[in-house]
């Protein structure tokens, strides 16, 4: 039997199209939650609104947006205002992963996914954050990842940057909630099955890595939800791999794990559509080129001998036999005796 619709609490969730958005709508329409999804693809969102409708009589308000848009989230805010709706449980699950060393990305697209990944996150959770806590309950889950403990990766640079910004704003966050009855979690899976990696352009790479090192979506889901439910955490950690590895990373030295992280290849390949292009700009075209620096190697060269120049084009000039040592002596010593006759000359006028 379904909660009667004046008792039914409303879940908005980001990136609900796909992977663990989608699971975590499922599982929120079969636990009796009126449902509001968001995602760029709107006819994918309206496909899982009656998917779930259909199997769980769930209401489900579909509202497509961007959120590499600053504005995208007042506008999803106010556009759920007009339909006088109210959000009791936040998933902040958009997200994906930029692929490539990062100056080889183009900036843009690495801002967008800051935007989406960082500024969307906190700005949904400073607009409907307040509501709950007048209202006193709230669930706000945002996914992080295992990524947002390791110190760094080669490829990929940002991704474990956001991610660690996920977790602790989740952790302030849940240590100002905490007396208001609305809680807060930091879910941080490790591989998960779904089209994540698809996007991400690694899937091949990732397929390589073994079976028990993956997990499942509605698992996830299932420990994310009982965990802000019970107001655990507010870390959460998926699967019993992971929760190793975390610990040890927390034990072993950053910059031992740096270097270990940089042998890994598999988030080096950037997608063609990021590549950062090499043209020069319009404004630079003008500019004259200028001198080239030498290097400090070709600096330090030492200079070119003097080739000897012949007196007669064409021949090379004749060599002198070397001289044996008793006529250089005898040389040396007429040279003396001149010098000392021209002397005697000069002295005497």
């Amino acid at each position: 039997m379904t909660t009667p619709p004046t008792l039914r609490k409303t879940a908005l969730i980001t990136g609900a199209s796909a992977g663990i958005g989608r699971d975590y709508a499922r599982y929120l329409a079969a636990e009796g939650y009126d449902l509001i999804l968001t995602a760029r693809r709107k006819a994918r969102l309206e496909e899982v609104g009656r998917e779930l409708t259909a199997a769980f009589g769930t209401q489900v308000t579909v509202l497509a947006a961007d959120l590499t848009d600053p504005g995208a989230s007042a506008k999803l805010a106010d556009e759920i205002a007009k339909r006088d709706l109210q959000v009791d449980y936040l998933v902040n699950n958009a997200g994906y992963q930029v692929t490539g060393y990062f100056d080889q990305v183009r900036w843009d697209v690495h801002r967008d996914m800051m935007q989406i990944m960082m500024t969307a996150v906190a700005e949904l959770c400073h607009i409907f954050g307040p509501t709950m806590v007048t209202r006193g309950f709230g669930r706000i889950v945002n996914i992080a990842s295992v990524a947002a403990f390791v110190p760094g990766q080669a490829g990929g640079a940002l991704y474990p940057s956001v991610k660690a910004f996920v977790l602790r704003f989740s952790q302030s966050l849940a240590t100002e909630y905490h007396a208001a009855g609305v809680n807060v979690v930091a879910v941080c899976p490790g591989f998960t099955w779904s089209e994540f990696h698809d996007i991400a352009g690694n899937r091949a790479q990732m397929n390589k890595l073994p079976s028990f090192m993956w997990l499942d979506g509605p698992r996830v889901v299932a420990e994310a939800h009982h965990a802000v439910e019970a107001g655990r955490g507010p870390v959460v950690i998926n699967g019993w791999v992971y929760k190793v590895l975390t610990t040890l990373i927390k034990i072993v030295p950053d910059n031992w794990i740096g270097r270990l992280a940089a042998r890994s290849k598999r988030n080096a390949n950037v997608r063609p559509e990021n590549v950062r292009p090499e043209n020069v700009r319009p404004e630079d075209a003008s500019t004259p080129p200028q001198p080239a620096v030498p290097s400090r190697k070709s600096a330090r060269k030492k200079p070119a001998t003097r080739k000897t120049v012949a007196k007669s084009p064409g021949k090379s000039p004749a060599k002198s036999p070397p001289k044996s040592p008793a006529k250089s002596n005898e040389t040396a010593k007429r040279r003396v005796k001149t010098g000392n006759r021209t002397r005697k000359k000069t002295d005497n006028g």
